[in-house]
C-alpha cells in the first residue's frame, strides 16, 4: 500500500464519519493491492502459459494487442484479476457515495468573486451521458435537481481515492503539470482570459491561478452537479472562477474569448466525431495569438503488444469506450484540420509520479524510458496573430 497524504479539506468535501473512512480505506488497500501486486502477475501468466497455450492453438505466438487478449482471457487468473479489479473499483464509488447520501450542512464561505451559469435546457452529450464513466454510479451528468452537489462531491472523494493519491492533496496534479509546462515553454505568454474545457469540479482549473495569478478563470462542463459543487469548492479555497454548463462542441462563450483554452484527462472521454468538433471551436474562442493546451494519454506504442493490451482493459473492463480510438488518433492532424498552422502546433510527453498510476501501476521510475514513451502527452497549438 502506498503512503499517501491526505486529502487537504475544504468547506465542499465529504471525507464522512469515522465507519465511511474506514470502509474508504479498505476499498484503497484493496485496489492498490490489485494494481500493485496482482496487476503484474499477469505477465507471468502471460509468459509462461497463456503465450503458449494460444500458441499450440494457433500455431504462432500471440503478436498483436487482440491476440494477446485472446490468450489472456482463456486463463484463469486473468478472469481473477479481471473481477478483483472491477471489485475494487466499484467499492472506492460505494464507500464514498454513503457519506454524500447522507448529506451535511452546507458550510457557510466567503465570496470569493466567481460565478455559476447552469443551463436548464442543455442536452449533455450522449458519449458522457450514456455510460457511467470510471464506474461512477450515475456518471458525470447525474443531477437531480436544484442544489443537487451528489455528483461532484463524489468524484472529488473517489478520485483522490481512485488515483491513490497522486494526484496531489488537491487532486491539481495534472492541472499543475500542464501549467508549469506551459509556463516553461511559453515564458512570455501571459494569458488574461483561461478556460478549462471539461472542467469537471475544477480540480485543474484552479492550479492555473498559481501560475497565472492575474488571469481571468472560466470553466465549462456539461454536468451541472459537478458544477455546483465545483462552485463551491472553488470559491471556499479563495479562488474566483466562473463555471458555465454547456457542450464543448459549442461553448457558450463570442468568438475571440480566451488566451488559454486547455483541458486535462479529457479528450479521451469525447466521441471521435466529437474531438475534431472540439479543437475547431477551441481555435474559434482563441484569441489571436491565443493558446490551445490539452494533456492527457499518449498515443498508443503497440511495437509491445502487451502493454497496449493492459492499457486497453480502460476501454474493455473501466467503461473507458473512445480509450482505444484516441489513444490511436493524431492530435496534430486533427488541429490541423481545426485550423491551426502544423508550424504552430507542438506535442510533447511529461512524466510524473502520477504517470506510475496512469500506466496501471506498472513499476516504473518517471524519468525511465518506458515513462517517457507512457507518461502525459502535451498539444500546444497557438492560433495566428
Amino acid at each position: 500500500m502506498k503512503n499517501i497524504v491526505d486529502q487537504a479539506d475544504h468547506a465542499a468535501l465529504v471525507k464522512g464519519s469515522h465507519d465511511d473512512r474506514a470502509a474508504q480505506d479498505f476499498a484503497f488497500t484493496l485496489r492498490n493491492h490489485v494494481t500493485g501486486e496482482l496487476m503484474p502477475a499477469n505477465r507471468t501468466v502471460f509468459d509462461r502459459r497463456a503465450a503458449t497455450a494460444y500458441a499450440r492453438q494457433a500455431g504462432k505466438a500471440p503478436a498483436t494487442p487482440a491476440e494477446v487478449r485472446r490468450a489472456m482471457s482463456a486463463d484463469s487468473w486473468y478472469k481473477f484479476y479481471l473481477s478483483a479489479r472491477r471489485t475494487s473499483q466499484e467499492l472506492i464509488w460505494s464507500s464514498v457515495i454513503p457519506a454524500v447520501e447522507r448529506g451535511a450542512a452546507a458550510a457557510r464561505v466567503k465570496a470569493a468573486g466567481g460565478s455559476l451559469n447552469l443551463d436548464p435546457d442543455l442536452v449533455p452529450p450522449r458519449y458522457i451521458s450514456a455510460i457511467d464513466i470510471h464506474c461512477m454510479p450515475g456518471g458525470y451528468c447525474a443531477d437531480r435537481g436544484p442544489g443537487d452537489e451528489a455528483a461532484g462531491a463524489v468524484y472529488d472523494r473517489g478520485v483522490y481515492l481512485y488515483m491513490s493519491g497522486l494526484m496531489g492533496p488537491m487532486n491539481d496534479g495534472v492541472g499543475q503539470l500542464a501549467a508549469r509546462w506551459l509556463k516553461a515553454r511559453l515564458p512570455d505568454f501571459a494569458p488574461a482570459s483561461i478556460l478549462d474545457v471539461g472542467c469537471g469540479v475544477g480540480h485543474a482549473t484552479l492550479a492555473y491561478h498559481g501560475v497565472y495569478p492575474d488571469a481571468a478563470l472560466h470553466g465549462l462542463d456539461c454536468g451541472a452537479a459537478l458544477l455546483r459543487y465545483g462552485h463551491r469548492r472553488a470559491e471556499s479555497l479563495g479562488v474566483s472562477v466562473h463555471f458555465a454548463q454547456g457542450d464543448a462542441e459549442q461553448a457558450p462563450y463570442p468568438d475571440a474569448s480566451f488566451d488559454l483554452v486547455t483541458s486535462h484527462i479529457v479528450l479521451h472521454e469525447t466521441s471521435t466525431r466529437a474531438l475534431p468538433a472540439i479543437l475547431k471551436d477551441n481555435f474559434r474562442l482563441l484569441k489571436p495569438g491565443g493558446v490551445m493546451l490539452h494533456i492527457d494519454q499518449p498515443r498508443f506504442d503497440d511495437s509491445d503488444p502487451y502493454a497496449t493490451f493492459l492499457q486497453e482493459n480502460e476501454t474493455w473492463y473501466n467503461n473507458e469506450p473512445f480509450w482505444r480510438q484516441y489513444r490511436r488518433i493524431d492530435l496534430a492532424e486533427v488541429a490541423q484540420i481545426a485550423g491551426f498552422a502544423a508550424a504552430d502546433i507542438q506535442l510533447d510527453v511529461l512524466t510524473a509520479a502520477v504517470v506510475q498510476q496512469s500506466q496501471n501501476n506498472q513499476r516504473v521510475s518517471a524519468m525511465s524510458e518506458t515513462a517517457k514513451k507512457r507518461g502525459f502527452s502535451i498539444l500546444l497549438a497557438r492560433k495566428p496573430a
